[in-house]
């Protein structure tokens, strides 16, 4: 199944930032991808308006996430509906059907979810998806099965983003978290972080070593949309790494 999205920032983020986001799109069609993620923090100059970037998207038929570095959940718990209309309004022009955020400072006692469903609805065209981050708190196992407990006994249609390697950043076991939440995961995001001269670091993707990457994917439904999220250099490789998702696939 053809299902892999390559976000923007898996490759150079100077030549990102140089080129523009716009100038990856065809590279990323003709590796077979199934869609891209445009990255909010990764816009510059050399980027067009949304609606052309949205029009190049669309020539080349791909899927369109719209990613976000923006907390669900302000520093007093409160939804974060200001930058949350913005960023939703941002998304239709781009043609994003998914937007992706981090959970932030969700409280199960003080944060109201029947809030963010009443948000949802008037944005009913678009999937919101939460993601684990490297955060001590929005990246905390217990704290975004409290969010999803809460989204999922109100009804509120939010799915999660499960980053295969942000749980080494927030000190996590990731065994717990697929315990806990891969009955929540609708997307996930594929990276491998090793620690290197006492620093934590996202490497590429190698098949076969007993990399906990492997371990999560082969533990959720194989037919997930996948992210490959982790340097891609040269970017010519794009390729190479969305044909070694469809081969995993195929074994599983």
């Amino acid at each position: 199944m053809q299902n892999v999205i390559v976000p923007l920032n898996a490759f150079d983020r100077v030549e990102v930032l140089e080129k523009g986001q716009t100038s990856f799109i065809k590279l990323i069609a003709s590796s077979g991808a199934y869609g891209i993620e445009i990255r909010r923090e990764l816009f510059s100059e050399q980027d067009p308006p949304l609606e052309s970037m949205k029009l190049e998207i669309e020539q080349h038929q791909l899927f369109t996430v719209y990613s976000a570095p923006v907390e669900l959940w302000n520093a007093n718990h409160q939804l974060n509906e200001q930058e949350l209309s913005t960023i939703f309004e941002e998304g239709k022009k781009l043609g994003a059907k998914w937007i992706k955020v981090s959970l932030g400072h969700f409280s199960k006692e003080q944060s109201n979810v029947s809030h963010l469903h009443f948000f949802l609805k008037q944005h009913s065209d678009i999937q919101l998806f939460v993601e684990n981050d490297q955060t001590l708190y929005g990246g905390n196992v217990s704290n975004l099965k409290a969010f999803f407990e809460s989204a999922s006994e109100q009804n509120v249609p939010v799915k999660m983003t499960f980053d295969a390697g942000n749980w080494y950043y927030s000190k996590q076991d990731i065994n717990d978290a697929l315990s806990q939440l891969s009955q929540y995961v609708q997307y996930l995001h594929l990276k491998q972080v090793d620690l290197e001269n006492g620093e934590l670091i996202t490497v590429p993707l190698q098949k076969n070593i007993g990399h906990s990457w492997e371990k999560v994917m082969n533990s959720l439904p194989s037919d997930l949309v996948k992210a490959l999220e982790f340097p891609i250099q040269p970017k010519e490789r794009t390729k190479e790494y969305i044909q070694m998702m469809t081969e995993s696939e195929v074994l599983l």
